[in-house]
């Protein structure tokens, strides 16, 4: 044959064929093993333990943010909480926080624009309250190539008390969070919660009304557990 390199495949295809046309069998049991880690369950990979367990841990967080609870105030507010874990999914915290207000900027532009204007408004200062946790999801990635880094995503839920000029009012509230895993002690957390009440509104010469505020409330977490 002039042709060395199809005789060459000619040759490499020739012996399966062979063994095919003798009634061999085939055994493909090592192909599977190299590339399906042997096609049995008990040999796959598995979901990884937490790095960090929460379980039986008591959480004690530094909590700053802002709430938008009056379009006439720009809210900021500082506060903490304190909790404890049943197990990696699910806690219970006590949350409070003091709120400090100023005018808005919209209400400075209405002001400039209609001073004779007399607006209803009402300050928050203060909510406290109960919060449980349910982790749905928990995982690790890469920061920047250079860190891994455990994150915690959660539901969060519960009911409290907003404190305000007029009155306290009973605030149930929903939301999410995303805590990041510093080390075994050390985590930070970014919150959102929707925030609902019924409260009293006022404006300058006393007259009053009622109205039903819906809140939302951002807080940055530093957290540790022991």
């Amino acid at each position: 044959m002039k042709n060395p390199m199809l005789l060459l495949i000619l040759l490499a295809l020739g012996s399966p064929l062979h063994a095919f046309a003798q009634g061999e069998a085939v055994d493909v049991s090592k192909i599977t093993e190299k590339y399906w880690a042997g096609g049995k369950e008990s040999e796959l990979g598995v979901v990884q333990n937490r790095q960090y367990s929460n379980e039986g841990h008591v959480e004690v967080d530094l909590l700053g943010g802002s709430v938008s609870s009056d379009p006439f105030f720009s809210t900021t507010s500082y506060g903490g909480s304190i909790g404890y874990h049943f197990s990696n999914d699910l806690s219970l915290h006590a949350i409070a926080w003091k709120a400090s207000t100023r005018d808005s900027d919209a209400y400075e532009k209405l002001r400039s624009e209609a001073p004779a204007a007399d607006l209803y408004r009402n300050a928050p200062k203060a909510f406290y309250g109960l919060q449980a946790n349910a982790n749905l999801l928990y995982g690790k990635a890469s920061l920047f190539g250079k860190l891994i880094i455990y994150l915690d995503l959660f539901l969060l839920g519960g009911a409290g008390v907003t404190d305000t000029e007029t009155g306290k009012n009973l605030t149930p509230f929903l939301g999410i969070g995303q805590k990041i895993r510093l080390n075994r002690f050390a985590l930070l957390h970014l919150d959102y919660r929707i925030m609902r009440y019924s409260e009293t509104v006022g404006n300058s010469i006393g007259d009053l009304r009622e109205r039903t505020n819906t809140s939302d409330a951002v807080t940055l977490g530093l957290g540790f557990q022991f």
